[in-house]
């Protein structure tokens, strides 16, 4: 990497909720966020790199497809933005809910990362959310200001639909759990939604503890927090009877909420409204602005850099665990692990055109780019 002298590094915050829907980000759902986010910039079109948790995370810390996952892990290689921090001397706090061993983060994202927290305390994903809460309020509390340092905090209670029992805050009527198999195209998705409306609404009340630690510290004007999700969550949108995540490529499972705030970013004034952005954009937006990497971001990524001039993507990228896609604002492309191919809209019904296959031609050239 090509590097220049960084005067004073910004604090870097990242706030990632498991199977966020993107219209559940608002100020009903989500005040706490919703209103914090008001002092940067919300991207509205923003598709996370996959429609799971392993293929979102990747590509939010690599900057490239998350095809290349069994790479990564095979030949050991920790992401250039997790490398340029330590260069950078930052410290480094790692708080998720659930396990960094599945999938093994712990070989792949946080590689190099020092005394990794691996796990959270607690039998449920409540009393987990809970807990990374607590130690990242002491964790921030107790680091050392001279240095710059690097936050990430992955709640997982919408995954599982999960609040706590004495929750006030409820959107009725719910379900009273969630059984998957008796969910079909018949079931009635609205007592499911008030329950995962439920679970995120939680989660921004444990995220409020964060962002007023975040606004007391006097260090937001130093400070970069990204907000978003890893992945999507679907209660049967299309009526294709798909419920979660995991299974295609539409809009529920893969368009999540996606914030910028902090040092340097605009008010929501930048342009990107109606544009697709990625988590693949993620890296060259920061190493580009904030961490003194010059390399032409090809070098290193598939994103663009958000905070520059606004660019017209006509597809972007996703990809599950053995499955890739090629998604525009109309259509999706989706390619199997032994090269089968359907073409769908939005709606995942099946079109009788032909594809744009200079499209596939561009995301095969994305897939092998990295590979020697």
């Amino acid at each position: 990497m090509q590097t220049e002298t960084v005067e004073n590094p910004p604090n870097i915050v990242f706030l990632v909720i498991d199977s966020w829907r993107e219209e559940t980000f608002n100020a009903e759902n989500t005040p706490n966020l919703w209103n914090f986010a008001q002092n940067g910039t919300i991207y509205q079109e923003h598709l996370s790199t996959g429609n799971a948790t392993r293929a979102g995370v990747f590509g939010f810390f690599y900057g490239i497809p998350s095809t290349y996952w069994h790479s990564a892990i095979d030949n050991k290689t920790s992401p250039v933005f997790i490398d340029r921090m330590q260069e950078l001397d930052y410290q480094l706090g790692i708080f998720a809910s659930a396990r960094l061993t599945s999938p093994e983060f712990d070989q792949t994202v946080f590689l190099k990362v020092p005394d990794l927290r691996k796990e959270s305390t607690g039998d449920t994903a409540v009393a987990r959310d809970q807990n990374i809460t607590e130690e990242w309020l002491d964790w921030f509390e107790q680091k050392d200001d001279s240095k710059p340092s690097f936050s990430f905090l992955f709640y997982d209670a919408p995954h599982g639909y999960a609040f706590p029992e004495d929750y006030d805050h409820r959107y009725e009527p719910m379900l009273s759990e969630v059984n998957y198999l008796k969910l079909n195209n018949n079931t009635d998705p609205m007592p499911l939604m008030n329950r995962y409306k439920t679970s995120v609404h939680f989660i921004d009340s444990l995220a409020k503890q964060v962002l007023n630690a975040l606004s007391a510290s006097g260090e937001m004007e130093n400070t970069i927090v990204v907000i978003t999700g890893d992945h999507g969550e679907e209660l049967n949108d299309n009526k294709q009877n798909y419920w979660g995540h995991n299974g295609n490529f539409s809009n529920p499972q893969v368009h999540v909420p996606f914030a910028i705030i902090g040092k340097g970013v605009p008010k929501n004034t930048n342009g990107w409204n109606n544009r697709f952005t990625s988590h693949q954009d993620v890296v060259p937006t920061l190493m580009q602005n904030y961490l003194g990497v010059k390399n032409p971001v090809q070098d290193y990524s598939m994103g663009v850099n958000l905070l520059g001039k606004p660019i017209d993507r006509d597809w972007l990228l996703v990809s599950s665990y053995s499955k890739y896609a090629v998604v525009t604002h109309k259509d999706i492309m989706e390619v199997g692990s032994v090269g089968q191919f359907s073409y769908v809209d939005k709606k995942y019904k099946p079109l009788k055109d032909q594809p744009d296959y200079e499209l596939l031609q561009q995301a095969l050239e994305q897939i092998s780019r990295f590979s020697k």
